[in-house]
């Protein structure tokens, strides 16, 4: 079941917004394309099953957010819960403690949610703070 979480500094106007994750599948020329959630988006989605998941996530060290991979699967499933309760087994790239990381900077530190654990100096005014909530789920 995927999120959508806005962030804003505590001094600033700045913010942004993360979600995931969110099913996957991979057209006939591999192109990734949204599966959709709760049900598949098109009969194409529902025929070729979920290849795995992916979030719009933020990197703090470029300031950006990425449509990122997050696992992918060996072989697609045609059962969304099988996807949720880890039974799919991923891609041998995907089994690697670091193996999400930023397209750009390559830094394994990306953001998707809030986190209690978690400080976040603003990086556009470098006095707040970040903060956020879960704006909604599906």
């Amino acid at each position: 079941m995927g999120a959508h979480y806005n962030f804003k500094c505590t001094c600033c106007d700045y913010s942004f917004s993360t979600s995931g994750p969110w099913e996957f599948y991979r057209n006939a020329k591999g192109k990734r394309k949204p599966f959709g959630h709760p049900v598949p988006v098109s009969k194409e989605a529902a025929q070729r099953g979920i290849y795995g998941l992916s979030a719009d996530l933020y990197c703090p060290q470029c300031d950006r957010i990425f449509d990122v991979i997050l696992v992918e699967f060996k072989r697609p499933s045609s059962e969304s819960l099988a996807v949720w309760l880890g039974k799919c087994e991923p891609k041998e790239e995907y089994q690697q403690a670091n193996a999400v990381n930023c397209p750009a900077c390559k830094s394994t530190d990306l953001i998707l949610e809030p986190s209690d654990e978690r400080t976040l100096t603003c990086p556009r005014c470098r006095k707040g703070k970040i903060t956020g909530i879960m704006d909604r789920i599906s």
